[in-house]
């Protein structure tokens, strides 16, 4: 028998107040007409590199009761000078009296792992999202996949999305540093009522430091040169839109309706950011073939270049199997279209499509579903490898953990311990990883912003390869663990013995029970480099045990060093070691990939 939910509806006076305001967490600001909006999903708060040319999108809403009709949309500097003049060419926008307004303040209030609306937020900032009872949000939930279902049925005519190209050198002046701004205003001039009218919307975008370089003792003694590569392994593109998608919509991506990018508009954008590949994770309910993954699979291929490689992959949904070790909201949403428990998977580094689910609406539980076990096999035959993509998240989150095996059985590779833009990785996330490397699982952590809409900075997956750079070569470097996580700096790990043996990030030492001998001292060296204050904390596990030790804490870091622990190498059970170096403020991070000892 089906879950029951007992559903109330939210009251409207959560609403009250809020509808005729507009002031974005980002700092973009709504002026002039206000029922007719420049909403700004698609627009990028960040950059490292100013002499890029990279594409922007706004969405119109008209909000009123009346159509307007559309004449331009102009872009101009902080001192007015125009950089680009979109035609519109009197195109008729109908209004909706604030239909998707109110639609948008209810994503804005359910959590953000149903709606993508983690940034550019028109209502509420995230940390001040009301909380809601579980009847309440399970409700709310429904009118959201309703709502949108009328309005992907009514084609959305109230909404238009709008691309530019906006040249970072004419709104960043020259000798710009990091943590400047460089401003612009978008202008939109459009007719109503038989009289002209225009609205203003203000936006900056923040010049990033570059993210720092392996310090001079992390290079030396090694006997080959490799270079470091940064990546997202979770992006989503166009084809995850119930509205404006492409090539058309994806009615099971249920709540996407702000528009999105391209793949070779993605790639701009992350170049912009400074890194050097992202993973395209299309949802495998919104790939409906195999003649249309080889649309992505063609397209993957002819936007790689020779500073930057679009890996091939999508995100899989797949079917929670054996012994449930919690549940999510997501069972509730997904009871509702009479599916399955269901997981997401990052699929990468793949080949051929991987199905799960069905492009309808309610139907991203539908089977055709696999197991974890299924999926992961199939991509790793394949050459690439899987992730479990935020295990502990609110919704769509891994509820079958004890069906989880990890590389030691071929099979799941790692997980996303950080999912999104924050500062640090998530602590339930991580914790998760945690718990799973306590039960005897060899699991790598990865990360991934889960954009829907524009890329934008956060903890990216930063990976050593030796020779050309090539989509193999990254996969290849991080199914072998040479990896490190960060929003910025640098960090990595090695262990070394009295003998001179050494084992690096990802290393899985696989050596005999009873060939240890007792007491055997290891050195464990910690190389980074910050631009701010920090500390490093060292752990160690053991298999078996209730939670890793902290085994030393190092304080007062600047700059580029190493530091280094004398341990004890566990000499009857398996055991790791890894580091994370977290800013004073608490704003910046990095985590390294374990370096494993294997007691059989």
């Amino acid at each position: 028998m089906r879950k029951s939910l007992l559903l109330f509806a939210l009251p409207l006076s959560l609403a009250a107040g809020l509808l005729s305001r507009v002031l974005a967490e980002d700092g973009s600001q709504v002026s002039g007409q206000a029922e007719l909006r420049i909403l700004p999903f698609g627009l990028m708060n960040q950059t490292r590199r100013t002499d890029m040319t990279v594409p922007m999108q706004v969405q119109l809403y008209n909000g009123t009761a009346e159509a307007a009709y559309l004449d331009a949309l102009e872009i101009r500097d902080a001192g007015g000078e125009l950089i680009r003049r979109v035609e519109l060419g009197g195109e008729r926008l109908k209004g909706d009296g604030g239909t998707v307004f109110e639609l948008y303040h209810k994503m804005e209030v359910v959590r953000p792992e149903l709606s993508h609306r983690h940034q550019h937020r028109l209502f509420y900032p995230l940390d001040e999202r009301p909380e809601l009872g579980p009847n309440t949000e399970a409700e709310l939930m429904r009118e959201i996949l309703d709502g949108v279902n009328r309005l992907k049925e009514s084609g959305a005519p109230q909404l238009r999305n709008v691309v530019f190209e906006l040249p970072f050198a004419q709104i960043f002046p020259a000798g710009s540093r990091p943590g400047d701004y460089g401003l612009f205003d978008l202008n939109l001039q459009y007719r109503q009522g038989g009289q002209g009218h225009q609205v203003l919307l203000s936006h900056e975008i923040k010049l990033l430091a570059a993210h720092m370089p392996p310090p001079a003792a992390w290079n030396q003694g090694r006997a080959t040169t490799g270079q470091w590569y940064s990546g997202d392994l979770h992006v989503h593109n166009c084809r995850d839109q119930a509205i404006d998608g492409c090539p058309e919509e994806c009615a099971a991506e249920s709540v996407n309706i702000t528009g999105s990018f391209t793949n070779e508009q993605l790639r701009d954008q992350y170049k912009a950011l400074g890194f050097h590949f992202f993973n395209t994770s299309t949802h495998s309910y919104c790939i409906n073939s195999d003649s249309e993954f080889q649309e992505v699979v063609n397209e993957a291929d002819s936007l790689d270049e020779a500073d930057f490689k679009v890996l091939l992959g999508t995100e899989v949904t797949g079917r929670e199997s054996g012994v449930q070790d919690g549940s999510d909201l997501a069972d509730a949403l997904c009871f509702l279209g009479w599916g399955y428990e269901v997981h997401h998977m990052g699929a990468v580094g793949i080949q051929n499509r991987k199905p799960g689910g069905q492009d309808g609406f309610l139907d991203f539980c539908d089977g055709p579903l696999n197991s974890i076990h299924e999926n992961s096999i199939a991509v790793n035959a394949e050459g690439g490898f899987a992730v479990v993509n935020h295990p502990d998240a609110d919704m769509w989150a891994f509820n079958s953990s004890d069906t989880l095996l990890g590389i030691g059985s071929n099979e799941t590779w790692g997980v996303e311990i950080w999912n999104g833009g924050g500062p640090r990785a998530n602590g339930e996330h991580k914790g998760w990883w945690v718990r799973r490397l306590l039960k005897g699982r060899l699991l790598y952590p990865f990360s991934g912003s889960d954009t829907h809409d524009e890329a934008y900075d956060f903890g990216g997956n930063f990976v050593y390869v030796e020779g050309p750079l090539s989509d193999q070569a990254l996969v290849d470097a991080m199914k072998a663990g040479r990896t490190y996580l960060s929003n910025g700096p640098f960090l990595a790990i090695t262990v070394k013995d009295q003998s001179g043996n050494r084992l690096q990030m990802g290393d899985i030492r696989v050596v005999p029970s009873g060939a240890v001998p007792a007491n055997y001292p290891v050195d464990v060296n910690v190389f980074y480099n910050t631009a701010q204050p920090a500390f490093i904390r060292l752990y160690q596990g053991r298999v078996g045990d209730h939670d890793e030790t902290l085994v030393q804490e190092f304080t007062g870091l600047s700059g580029e060093g190493s530091v280094t622990a004398n341990l004890i190498l566990e000499d009857t059970v398996s055991s790791w070691y890894r580091a994370e170096l977290i800013y004073d403020d608490w704003n910046g991070s990095a985590y390294t990939t374990p370096v494993f000892v294997v007691i059989r």
